[in-house]
């Protein structure tokens, strides 16, 4: 029988083999990973950057601006305490275990609905479609407090890749820590795009308008095509993605 002190050495050992070379490579993949749902999400999202542009425009446009981003930013963090404060604890540690499989199978029906509607919405596109004009419900914002920015930044959020990270972030089976810290990249990137328009007011003030101005047009007549075809990609990607998990 061994020594008190060398059988405590070796059983701290045999976790540190059995943790810590699988935990790193998951996160190491698990980061790219969530960077880029959160970048999907900001070029799927080109209706938010409008949104943004026209919030600039109002009076406490740059209240507005930051609230908007806010309220984003909030809608993340309540589905990531949720996964990292009651979905943490189930058994994620292969494949096949039962949780890991629920969550392949979610990405694969976020996928299914993404590609199936964005399908859809393609063929029922008309030529003449684009428009540059600015939602009427949008100009009605400068009516209102600039504090209903959060409700607005909250409710644009492309929730589907949302749920799609978080899956992800589950089927890694990391520690609570690292799945925040995903959680983290995961909004920093999503959000990329729709600071773009508060940096250009902060830098150059006295070209914002015309620059912004110049990107609303461009958006407004583009986004719904831009948008559709990214949604394709990225729900084929999904689909492809759950598959994989749920065969191998």
């Amino acid at each position: 029988m061994c020594p008190t002190g060398l059988g405590e050495s070796s059983d701290a050992d045999d976790v540190e083999l059995a943790v810590g070379p699988e935990a790193v490579p998951a996160v190491q993949s698990l980061i790219p990973t969530v960077f880029g749902l959160g970048l999907a999400i900001a070029v799927c999202s080109p209706v938010s950057i409008v949104t943004m542009i026209v919030l600039l425009t109002m009076p406490s446009g740059r209240r507005r601006g930051v609230a908007f981003v806010l309220g984003w930013l909030i809608a993340i963090g309540v589905i990531a305490v949720v996964v990292v404060g009651l979905a943490h604890g189930q058994d994620f540690s292969s494949h096949k275990t039962t949780p890991s499989r629920a969550a392949s199978w979610a990405e694969i029906a976020v996928g299914l609905i993404a590609v199936l509607a964005a399908a859809r919405a393609l063929r029922r596109r008309r030529p003449d479609a684009s428009s540059s004009e600015t939602p009427k419900w949008l100009n009605k914002l400068d009516q209102t407090n600039w504090l209903l920015a959060v409700v607005v930044g909250a409710f644009m959020l492309t929730y589907s890749l949302t749920i799609a990270a978080a899956a992800e972030i589950l089927k890694a089976n990391v520690s609570a820590g690292d799945d925040a810290l995903a959680f983290a990249v995961f909004a920093v990137a999503s959000i990329s795009t729709i600071v773009a328009p508060i940096v250009v007011a902060l830098i150059a003030p006295g070209r914002a308008d015309q620059l912004l101005a110049a990107w609303r047009r461009w958006l407004l007549g583009n986004s719904r095509l831009i948008g559709l075809i990214a949604l394709i990609v990225i729900g084929v990607a999904l689909v492809v993605r759950g598959a994989h998990d749920l065969i191998t």
